[in-house]
């Protein structure tokens, strides 16, 4: 919850301070990448930890003043194709000794979580302020049966829409 707080209390302040910036902003982005540039930018994101979150490509949208339909459906897109990517990634890594001397240390705790918890470690590790694409990678690193990361990928959508309502909500300030 702090961390949404932080998001909506950031966009709101940017909007405050640099409203006019952050339009051209927007608007220049959207003008010269669109949404293969969203959708490039947030595979990058969630598939490789790269610097620029998908939050970013949403207020783009947001403050360029368009449609948020379409561009919205190319990050939630884009952000499942890179967890998936992320996923069989970390799952090639452990082939390496040097993770998979690492990863049999830990697994029992991590096989213990999902004995008792199940499904329910998946719904809270999707709601925690882990970025998505650590998520992923660990999933894929301590192999993850595909029914749980299916989970996590399911929740991915609902968390994309609610920092999506949260940037607007503080652009709207």
């Amino acid at each position: 919850m702090l961390s949404l707080g932080a998001l909506f209390g950031l966009i709101a302040l940017a909007a405050h301070l640099a409203r006019d910036q952050l339009d051209a902003l927007g608007r220049g982005f959207v003008q010269r990448f669109g949404l293969a540039g969203m959708f490039v930018g947030t595979y990058l994101a969630d598939a490789f930890s790269f610097p620029i979150p998908p939050q970013f490509y949403m207020l783009t949208a947001i403050s360029s003043g368009g449609s948020q339909v379409a561009p919205m459906v190319v990050i939630s897109v884009a952000s499942l194709l890179a967890g998936y990517t992320g996923y069989r990634l970390a799952n090639h890594l452990t082939r390496f000794r040097i993770f998979a001397a690492r990863l049999e240390r830990t697994r029992p705790r991590i096989d213990r979580l999902f004995e008792r918890y199940g499904y329910w470690a998946i719904a809270i590790g999707s709601v925690s302020p882990v970025p998505f694409s650590m998520l992923c990678y660990l999933s894929g690193l301590y192999r993850i049966p595909p029914r749980y990361f299916f989970t996590l990928v399911l929740f991915r959508v609902p968390r994309l829409l609610i920092f999506y309502a949260l940037i607007r909500l503080g652009w709207a300030q």
